[in-house]
């Protein structure tokens, strides 16, 4: 689908080029693309005849959700479940541990005078993920997917809150 006219929207020429790679490595062509490959993936943007963002999102979401299906799969029958499930356990873990740090010391702060996410911002959404992962709270991962924080100077570092976030999702994804 293409972006509204007037809007910019991503290179079709490249979105067709990953997603045909994509379609190749989940039909077992030899690529070594991973569900985390497609979280990640950024294109970028044009001003005209570009495809709208949003369907493109959507399209790449669905696609991470299948290859994160795929690779639980396949690390069941290598490992067992057993063995996945007590190594996806400690990766919550590990995330636990870090959102329950005391407010605004959950992450390296940026410079004083340079910008990072809003502390407070973060320290909510990380109390969702606490509770989420300690069964008290629904939480989506589209809801993680799409959360944005307000930035400050002397903000979290955002490289360590994206990355907490992409676990939290690898995470939620690996036990659906």
């Amino acid at each position: 689908m293409r972006a509204e006219k007037g809007m910019s929207g991503y290179d079709p020429e490249i979105v067709d080029e990953f997603l045909d790679r994509a379609r190749r490595a989940f039909e077992g062509g030899g690529d070594d693309l991973v569900s985390r490959d497609i979280r990640s993936k950024v294109f970028p943007l044009v001003s005209k005849d570009g495809y709208s963002t949003k369907s493109v999102d959507e399209a790449l979401w669905r696609l991470e959700e299948a290859f994160a299906d795929k690779e639980r799969l396949a690390q069941t029958e290598i490992h067992g479940e057993e063995i996945y499930f007590n190594t996806v356990r400690e990766r919550a873990q590990e995330i636990l541990d870090r959102v329950a740090r005391p407010a605004k010391q959950k992450f390296r702060h940026s410079g004083m005078l340079q910008p990072g996410y809003h502390a407070g911002d973060v320290d909510v959404m990380c109390g969702q993920i606490s509770r989420y992962f300690q069964q008290d709270e629904s939480l989506s991962v589209a809801a993680v997917r799409r959360q944005s924080f307000r930035t400050q100077l002397g903000g979290y570092d955002e490289k360590q809150v994206d990355f907490l976030l992409d676990e939290t999702i690898s995470v939620m994804l690996a036990v659906r």
